[in-house]
């Protein structure tokens, strides 16, 4: 089970602080883990009192978890002193913390300021450059970047500065009567994503900035990407405002239990994870001019000639991979399913490879002659690599990324262009890969990916992910290589 940690004040009506970090990290999936900064004595009508830890006793606190059991993510929340920043500085850098969320607390909503400028600099200069992620208000974001916020662009200015700044990625949180809950995450120069929120009648927002901070890591720690986690976050908020807990004479919490045994505490599949590390490649492939141009119609037949032939031989050893996987198969249920999937290759996919050598005049003694490609040669020997030095789960990351990219292109063909597959050429490959033969069979190959890496370790399904990410890059080759030749 994933693990994350927070570090920050104890919140005794639950509303916020450790409490409500806790909450949302439990409903976000992982195991939470807290270092407190500071007691207490608070509920929904303010706070009465404050017993702020000792800088020895939170380092106790963080050696004690660090040493045990090392989160995959922190967030930090209120921290008042300079003493106790510094410390936690020390402890994050010493301990080499990954994934850390800074919840800057420096405004209350009621615009009162929570710190003095010390403590503010010393978070500025030991916290701040250590963030993944910081995710001010738009108060503490004037604070930080020294810019007045009063609409949009002025969250794009201000987040573009405080990111410049501390080099770290910025969530600036909408509200403040700027505009309607919309948040806004700056990653880099000019790199800009809003996350558009409706905003909920209720008085009870009592810890939504811890809660929204808490969720972010614990998506981080499950692996999610930054853009990922802050969607689910934003998500699960606003379930939890939405499910209108009024508790309390004051503003009261939200309900963090509001879904309790739903979609927030599912861990990343596989697939998901997978997918992921391809998010930069997959899209581009339907914008390559020799997609495209199968899409339309409109691809020059000599160059579509060149790469069924290229096509052909891949699948030849496309097939071998499948075969080392049998020898490798952990039961007989996945021997019979890699030899069903070879016979798959030679009977339907090579058969619709065949029919198109027809149309265009390739000869066997053509076929007899031809050579793979370097780009051919390499994506094959890569596989081939794999299958033989490798286990089941990695053979079948290998596979998948070409029999699920094709699926993707073929299926995102239909959505662009519905009349594709009646195309008298090109429309029986657009076909062959939508169809439901086709894209049952990769079903299947998941769910056994899923079941042969099941007790994965972290740092194996990283490497699955490597290996699928190398064959994507591979598959973008083997376009470019298409495309070029005529």
């Amino acid at each position: 089970m994933k693990t994350a940690l927070t570090i920050a004040g104890s919140d005794s009506s639950g509303g916020a602080g450790i409490q409500a970090d806790i909450k949302s990290m439990t409903m976000n999936g992982v195991y939470a883990m807290s270092a407190v900064t500071a007691l207490t004595a608070q509920n929904t009508t303010g706070v009465t009192g404050i017993l702020e830890s000792s800088p020895e006793f939170l380092r106790s606190q963080l050696d004690a978890v660090f040493s045990d059991i090392f989160p995959d993510a922190v967030k930090i929340g209120m921290v008042s002193s300079s003493a106790l920043i510094k410390t936690i500085s020390a402890a994050l850098k010493n301990w080499k913390a990954k994934n850390i969320v800074l919840d800057p607390v420096m405004v209350a909503t009621s615009g009162a300021r929570l710190i003095n400028e010390e403590a503010v600099k010393t978070l500025e200069n030991e916290l701040l450059p250590l963030a993944l992620v910081v995710t001010p208000n738009i108060p503490e974001a004037e604070i930080l970047s020294g810019l007045k916020i009063n609409g949009p662009e002025d969250m794009k200015q201000a987040a573009e500065k405080i990111n410049s700044k501390f080099h770290c990625a910025v969530l600036l949180k909408g509200g403040h009567d700027v505009n309607d809950a919309n948040d806004l995450l700056c990653t880099g120069p000019g790199s800009f994503k809003w996350f558009k929120g409706k905003r909920i009648n209720t008085r009870n927002t009592h810890g939504t900035g811890c809660t929204l901070s808490s969720a972010i890591a614990a998506n981080l720690a499950k692996n999610f990407s930054l853009e990922d986690s802050v969607q689910r976050a934003k998500d699960y908020i606003s379930g939890a405002l939405g499910a209108g807990l009024d508790l309390g004479k004051g503003c009261g919490p939200m309900n963090h239990a509001f879904n309790l045994t739903g979609k927030f505490s599912e861990s990343q599949s596989l697939l998901d994870r997978l997918m992921n590390s391809v998010k930069d490649i997959w899209p581009e492939y339907n914008n390559h001019p020799f997609v495209k141009g199968i899409e339309t119609g409109t691809l020059d037949k000599n160059k579509f000639k060149r790469y069924i032939i290229q096509d052909y031989l891949y699948l030849n050893e496309y097939a071998k991979v499948f075969a080392v996987g049998i020898a490798k198969s952990q039961s007989l249920d996945t021997m019979k399913l890699f030899s069903g999937v070879i016979d798959a290759i030679a009977n339907v996919e090579m058969n619709i490879h065949k029919g198109y050598m027809g149309k265009l005049g390739v000869s066997e003694s053509d076929l007899e002659s031809a050579k793979r490609e370097l780009e051919n040669l390499s994506y094959t020997s890569y596989m081939l690599r794999v299958a033989y030095e490798e286990g089941e789960a990695e053979i079948l990351a290998a596979i998948l990324s070409c029999a699920l990219s094709y699926e993707d292109i073929a299926k995102q063909m239909l959505k662009n262009n519905p009349d594709s597959p009646n195309n008298n050429f090109y429309g029986s490959w657009i076909n062959c890969y939508s169809g439901e033969e086709y894209c049952g069979l990769n079903k299947i190959l998941v769910e056994y990916l899923e079941r042969a890496a099941k007790n994965y370790s972290e740092s194996q399904l990283e490497h699955l992910a490597e290996i699928f990410r190398a064959c994507s890059l591979y598959e973008m080759g083997f376009w470019d290589m298409g495309w070029k030749n005529s």
